[in-house]
């Protein structure tokens, strides 16, 4: 009796140590593949090798030289940046009208919408070559930014509905009772309460757009490749550490926009309680 009490009073410690393990490993699983890629970005060697005999910078001044990244780095984020601002207008409103309106059917249209996250981008990327094609569209620009826009309309529609299921509608009623119009009542009642919602998916939405490959592929013309697929060509061509020292420079790049999204949140959650400990009239 006196054992199984004390391998009672054991077992919370065994599962504490088991998570502490867990996590650890979790960490590490996560960040050696980063820490691998940033010590080779500096390696002195001629070709790509782990651990590095000897470190310099060369790569990184061989990188400022590629004037091909630069160009494909600046279209990938303008794509990104249109494409994320259409997704965040489209995939906004068709969350409001599902959870707002519920249409007839509107479980089967939310399937629809979300598909594409489970459709293979590659199978996307056929499809969509085959239709542009099809109707004489192949080559422009807007292809790329309408493919786009669609494999990130459902992050947002699915973030954004989520947020909005939780929405206290009294207010827009109040709101559209004291005069106020549809429009300004959405940018000035609602909007507000799912900034945080719309902010992370249209974040989310941004880094789907800059890291896609498999769809571009069959759209883009010759000579006018996205950052992903110029590092793709630049690597079947050379095997030095340059990419390695590229993609150093985008997981920096990716810190930056992790503590851009902490602040983002930190001053949204101090501006709510703020708001909470107002006192009322």
């Amino acid at each position: 009796m006196a054992a199984r009490h004390s391998r009672a009073k054991a077992l919370p410690a065994w599962r504490h140590l088991a998570l502490g393990i867990f996590t650890v490993a979790a960490v590490i699983f996560i960040l050696a593949p980063l820490a691998i890629v940033i010590l080779t970005s500096f390696s002195a060697q001629s070709y790509a090798i782990f651990p590095p005999e000897g470190y310099s910078l060369r790569w990184y001044a061989n990188l400022a030289a590629q004037t091909t990244f630069y160009v494909a780095a600046l279209r990938s984020l303008i794509l990104a940046l249109v494409a994320t601002a259409a997704s965040l207008v489209v995939g906004t409103m068709t969350a409001y009208a599902l959870v707002r309106y519920r249409p007839r059917g509107h479980s089967a249209l939310k399937a629809v919408f979300l598909s594409p996250v489970v459709l293979p981008k590659m199978v996307l990327g056929v499809a969509v070559f085959m239709l542009v094609v099809k109707i004489g569209f192949y080559g422009s620009n807007w292809n790329l930014v309408l493919t786009h826009t669609l494999i990130c309309v459902p992050f947002v529609i699915a973030i954004v509905a989520a947020s909005l299921a939780n929405f206290d509608w009294s207010l827009q009623e109040a709101a559209l009772d004291l005069g106020s119009r549809p429009l300004p009542t959405f940018l000035k009642v609602i909007l507000p309460q799912i900034s945080v919602s719309v902010f992370i998916s249209g974040l989310l939405a941004f880094v789907t757009s800059f890291d896609q490959v498999e769809t571009t592929m069959f759209l883009m013309r010759p000579g006018e490749s996205t950052l992903p697929i110029e590092m793709f060509l630049y690597l079947q061509r050379w095997q030095d550490p340059t990419i390695a020292a590229l993609s150093s420079v985008l997981i920096v790049f990716a810190i930056f926009l992790l503590v851009l999204t902490s602040l983002v949140l930190g001053r949204r959650k101090i501006t709510t309680l703020q708001t909470s400990a107002e006192p009322g009239p």
